[in-house]
């Protein structure tokens, strides 16, 4: 299965939507586990278990009789968010994948403004070649500079 793309910008808030054939979790939400993990630079954590989240900024739309199970990031953060998230349907006691969905988010941060150097004023001399670097630091996605 193939992993949805998804943008957001530093503090905005955001919704993977996980949907499911109702019919998967006809034997009852008693029969089966419905949880969202998260994957970042820090480490893999679970996110929300059936209709808790277990962060604040995180938010659960639990419907399984409509085949719902969406995940709302608010006031999303690049240390925390940007990564992989998992919505995962198992059925209870066997542990089998009723449906499993992958999102890689993308939180998106500004770069720093472009430094060129050398320095603001060097030192030229007519005729000869001169070589000028620019870069910048930090952006999310890592920023392209032409």
């Amino acid at each position: 299965m193939t992993e949805e793309v998804k943008d957001t910008r530093e503090g905005e808030d955001v919704s993977l939507e996980c949907r499911f054939a109702p019919h998967l979790v006809s034997g009852g939400q008693e029969n089966t586990t419905f949880y969202w993990s998260r994957t970042n630079k820090q480490n893999k954590d679970s996110v929300a278990i059936h209709q808790t989240p277990l962060d604040p900024n995180y938010k659960v739309d639990f419907r399984p009789d409509q085949g719902r199970y969406d995940l709302r990031i608010t006031n999303a953060s690049y240390d925390r968010d940007n990564g992989k998230f998992e919505c995962r349907v198992k059925a209870s006691g066997s542990g089998r994948n009723i449906h499993f969905q992958a999102f890689a988010l993308t939180v998106l941060t500004p770069p720093s403004p472009p430094h060129i150097s050398p320095g603001v004023n060097p030192t030229l001399t007519e005729g000869k070649t001169v070589e000028l670097t620019c870069s910048s630091t930090g952006g999310s996605p890592d920023p392209v500079i032409k």
